[in-house]
């Protein structure tokens, strides 16, 4: 039932989603200041506490080799950022919850960060336009996860989930697994029949982990009426 929202959830969802993209222009001033990573985290938080909503869960800030974890730990540290980084935080309005991640990059980064960069993006491009109504949801982590391996890397986590009451909901677009037994594989066996229908509200962030640093891009969409209508603004910034 939690996967087709109601008019007022996704009213409460676009609200939430209005509150994250508020975050982005206080992120984008920071980085050109220059702050730690618990800074950007508390300045977020702040500005997401002053429209009447809280932190849909525990913001995290990754900067330089801390960028090659998925999720930091821990969330966040006093280091200072530099280089090639991502803030990964949602604002809870109502009890409905937004998931961002915005990348950026401050001062200088190496050709191989560019290269990852580049296909992070172009990678983000090809989930975007893989969403049709009717198609199973695993297909678009298999167009993208192909798109990576043809650049020799591959996704590490699941393409999206849905959002809404949870911070994770169903759908999940997540790898076609054919290795599974017991509970694990009936709830597989569930999650594969769910296709893309009108009134899903989910995330599409694609990423790229290497020994040494990572990238990931992550922004909220709606699908309506046939049309997939992104919520959240993520995007790379650059200071």
């Amino acid at each position: 039932m939690a996967i087709v929202k109601t008019g007022h959830e996704i009213m409460l969802l676009k609200r939430a989603a209005e509150i994250s993209n508020s975050c982005i222009p206080v992120i984008e001033k920071s980085l050109n200041e220059g702050v730690t990573e618990k800074e950007l985290a508390r300045r977020v938080r702040r500005k997401i506490n002053s429209q009447c909503a809280t932190l849909s869960f525990q913001t995290l800030v990754g900067t330089g080799e801390r960028s090659r974890m998925i999720h930091t730990k821990p969330h966040v540290t006093g280091r200072n950022i530099v280089g090639l980084g991502y803030i990964d935080f949602g604002a809870r309005y109502k009890g409905y919850a937004s998931d961002v991640t915005v990348p950026f990059i401050k001062g200088k980064i190496t050709p191989k960060q560019k290269r990852v960069v580049d296909v992070v993006l172009r990678a983000y491009d090809v989930g975007v336009k893989s969403v049709r109504v009717g198609e199973p949801c695993w297909t678009s982590f298999a167009k993208v996860d192909s798109f990576l391996r043809k650049h020799g890397y591959k996704m590490q986590h699941g393409l999206g989930h849905g959002i809404g009451l949870k911070i994770h909901e169903r759908p999940s677009l997540v790898a076609a697994t054919k290795k599974l037994r017991g509970k694990r594989k009936k709830r597989w066996e569930r999650i594969k029949k769910v296709t893309f229908q009108n009134g899903m509200v989910f995330t599409i962030e694609p990423g790229v982990y290497t020994k040494k640093f990572g990238c990931r891009i992550e922004n909220d969409f709606l699908l309506q009426d046939g049309k997939l209508v992104q919520l959240t603004k993520s995007r790379m910034l650059r200071a």
